[in-house]
């Protein structure tokens, strides 16, 4: 068995999906999100990084880009 990875456009994954099919040369086809980036986390963990999120807000401790990169600058 011989995988093949294909990157398409978004708008083009229906006709390509179609061609591949219809061709009946494959014998799987999977689809995976280049933006599903998202890794498991528990609901535990999701409500400690939102209440820390919060506290840094509420506390006035947020950090914009330009101030995280003018810190690493003066390193």
């Amino acid at each position: 068995m011989i995988n093949i990875k294909v990157q398409v456009q978004g708008e083009n994954l229906d006709k390509v999906l179609t061609l591949l099919k219809d061709s009946g040369l494959t014998t799987s086809i999977e689809v995976d999100d280049v933006d599903d980036n998202l890794k498991p986390m528990t609901a535990t963990d999701f409500y400690k990084r939102i209440n820390a999120s919060n506290l840094a807000q509420k506390e006035n401790r947020l950090f914009t880009q330009k101030q995280v990169e003018e810190e690493v600058q003066s390193w």
